[in-house]
């Protein structure tokens, strides 16, 4: 067996009970009734409000205020558009989250989003998520932000024009999540993942031209430090830092990175496809002890980078080096069978893995003060307002409509 495939394979099985049952399908619609938009409820609101836990809410084409929430007594519901390019909530720019959620089990299914101060789509401590076959334009925030959340599946979502991240799963310690099937586009950054650890696996999605493309991360003002053992596989990223996004985040500074593990430890990179990156295609680095102002040292931290595998990945076309390693980082960080011309350091793939640090130069530019990394990131891609954001074109339906 070739080596790629036979390291695809390796890694693959590691996750492999955890993919079974992250499936989209995998849990299934809980039985209840199903209450219909506009003909039984007139909003979204008032038919969450009506059901009970298991129902299906089906919405009907429309455009719809947003400003949805489902607490935690709904449990196992499912909102589900008759049409995800025409069911579309509209924030006007004035309106904060398109839908929050509070209660476990709760899938968000075949509809559209646009236009919100913070964010379209938004998990808040509510396990069992399901986040499918959504599109979302042009946000302050995030497109589909889920936080404290564990065992769920974001699947054949589009975003694009998000002024911090496209797609968020963090603050978790057994995240047992899946990203698979999704775009980012033009977004600050495409993945930002703060302290999500314990089986996350990110995979075959396409991240074309944000800030910075995959990016989960290590800081101590979110809960659940360090960011540990994530898969990030068959996933192509392209010409990040390339192109003139919205910036709304702190981690504005790292752009021009396609994969990076800030301050993450034991992640295995394998077989994914980076090109074009203004700055690094695959870089791992440290970050310091909490990112906000003013910066305040924290009892852990800063956050060293350790036991990360990248393997069997193609890079080509990076500003600065196509692979790379901070001088900062700790031992066990392993770059082996790589596709790559250039790297820092520059033996990067023959060095012993278990040797210390790595680049300083590296050091420099991704781990400076966040102050000057934010200001430069701004010099540098001369951001854009997020309402700007071409909307996408039409997506496709989930196969279950109806």
């Amino acid at each position: 067996m070739p080596r790629r495939r036979a390291l695809a394979a390796i890694g693959i099985a590691l996750f492999a009970g955890y993919l079974i049952t992250s499936h989209p399908l995998a849990h299934g619609d809980a039985a209840g009734s199903t209450i219909r938009v506009p003909q039984d409820e007139p909003t979204i609101q008032e038919a969450v409000d009506r059901a009970d836990p298991g129902d299906r809410i089906l919405v009907d084409a429309g455009t719809y205020g947003g400003g949805v929430v489902v607490p935690a007594a709904k449990h196992d519901l499912t909102i589900e558009g008759t049409d995800r390019n025409g069911v579309v909530l509209d924030g006007e720019d004035v309106r904060k989250n398109g839908i929050s959620v509070h209660a476990d089990g709760v899938s968000l299914l075949n509809m559209s989003a646009h236009n919100f101060v913070a964010n379209a789509f938004y998990w808040e401590d509510a396990d069992r998520f399901r986040a499918s076959y959504l599109t979302v334009w042009n946000v302050e925030g995030y497109g589909i932000y889920i936080e404290g959340g564990e065992e769920g599946s974001v699947d054949h979502d589009y975003v694009s024009g998000a002024a911090d991240a496209a797609y968020y799963v963090g603050e978790c310690r057994h995240c047992r999540a899946t990203l698979s099937h999704v775009v980012a586009a033009l977004s600050a950054v495409g993945y930002s993942g703060t302290n999500a650890s314990g089986g996350l696996v990110i995979r075959d999605s396409l991240w074309d031209r944000n800030g910075a493309g995959i990016l989960p991360n290590t800081y101590a003002n979110e809960k659940e430090p360090p960011q540990e053992s994530a898969l990030i596989t068959g996933n192509t990223v392209t010409q990040s830092g390339r192109a003139r996004v919205p910036l709304h985040t702190p981690l504005a500074g790292f752009y021009g990175t396609g994969i990076g593990i800030a301050g993450g430890n034991a992640n295995l990179i394998l077989n994914n496809t980076v090109t074009g990156s203004s700055r690094y295609g695959i870089a791992v680095f440290r970050t310091d002890y909490q990112i906000e102002f003013p910066p305040r040292q924290h009892a852990h931290g800063p956050w060293r980078p350790a036991a990360n595998s990248v393997r069997g990945n193609g890079v080509r076309g990076s500003g600065i080096a196509d692979l790379a390693l901070s001088a900062t980082a700790r031992a066990g960080n392993c770059f082996r069978g790589n596709l790559a011309a250039t790297a820092r350091p520059p033996r990067l793939q023959t060095r012993a893995c278990s040797s210390p640090g790595g680049s300083a130069s590296v050091a420099r530019a991704l781990e400076a003060p966040l102050q000057g990394m934010l200001d430069r990131a701004n010099r540098v891609l001369r951001p854009i307002d997020y309402t700007t954001v071409p909307r996408p074109g039409p997506q496709p339906n989930w196969p279950g409509t109806g």
